[in-house]
């Protein structure tokens, strides 16, 4: 083997001692193979096969603990922070929406929707991209109206906005305001995931946009602090933006909501007690009934 070959060969044994080391939390493994390579790679050649091999390469905690470990927290905190920015400008010059396509979440995280994903990976050289995406699925925050979207199969949120601007044009300030807060409430309580991700403000703003300012802060501004308003009506709203066909049915005083259809609701909406609760009831009783 040529000089070329078993400097190649060592590259590829230090990369893989460095992933084990890494996996394995050592800190002195990491050390001992830095203090050798230097003297082999020198320290540029040494630097490239850290960054654009073996952090590419390694899992996000790994990525994390190493960066905290070797830069000290303060330094990490001001590259994390620099990172974060530099994510957000590539996805702002493509053309992507903060608060709609991606945000920020608790911290310092980065909560995406599928666009953003593909943005971002789209953005790193081919033979990495695999790599970077499992980095992706493990670093970042994957935006939970996205998720669950994807779990009912339709575009739940985006029909439920549409639904809810339409409501709003009917109602009092007053009832607006009761309207949003019992709905988003429930929505919360059965997906505390969304208010991490900032979710009630977002779809407040698009329900409101179509509003005048003088509106759309009068609803704001309601000073209510216990919102009631008929849950039968939001039941509704929830089956229909799930494109339930019999939706309207469940305000009927012969037949009402059916159980399938408290099941659906059960995916997306928890009032004071679940609706599992009642769920598991009526099937009770229908199994005594037989």
């Amino acid at each position: 083997m040529n000089v070329f070959g078993r400097k190649k060969a060592l590259v590829a044994t230090a990369k893989r001692q460095f992933l084990k080391a890494l996996n394995d939390r050592d800190i002195a493994a990491i050390n001992s193979l830095v203090v050798e390579l230097q003297r082999i790679l020198r320290a540029e050649k040494l630097t490239d096969l850290i960054v654009n091999e073996v952090m590419v390469e390694c899992d996000a905690d790994s990525h994390s603990w190493f960066c905290q470990i070797f830069l000290g927290q303060a330094q990490y905190e001001q590259m994390e922070g620099k990172a974060q920015s530099n994510v957000f400008k590539i996805l702002v010059s493509k053309g992507l929406e903060p608060g709609k396509d991606f945000s920020s979440g608790h911290d310092r995280s980065i909560i995406i929707g599928d666009r953003a994903k593909q943005v971002l990976i789209s953005e790193v050289p081919q033979e990495h991209q695999a790599a970077f995406e499992a980095q992706l699925e493990s670093s970042l925050v994957l935006d939970p109206v996205t998720t669950i979207e994807q779990q009912l199969g339709c575009a739940f949120f985006t029909n439920l906005t549409e639904i809810a601007i339409q409501q709003i044009e009917l109602l009092s300030n007053s009832q607006a305001a009761a309207y949003l807060g019992v709905l988003l409430a429930g929505l919360v309580s059965r997906h505390p995931q969304l208010q991490d991700a900032d979710f009630p403000t977002r779809f407040i703003v698009n329900a409101l946009q179509g509003l005048s300012q003088e509106r759309a802060m009068a609803i704001l501004n309601d000073p209510e602090t216990n919102p009631q308003f008929d849950e039968m009506i939001i039941f509704g709203h929830l089956l229909a933006a799930m494109g339930d066909k019999e939706y309207h049915r469940i305000a009927e005083e012969e037949g009402g909501i059916s159980l399938e259809q408290l099941k659906k609701l059960d995916l997306v909406w928890c009032g004071e007690r679940r609706l599992s609760e009642m769920i598991a009831m009526m099937e009770k009783w229908h199994f005594k009934d037989r």
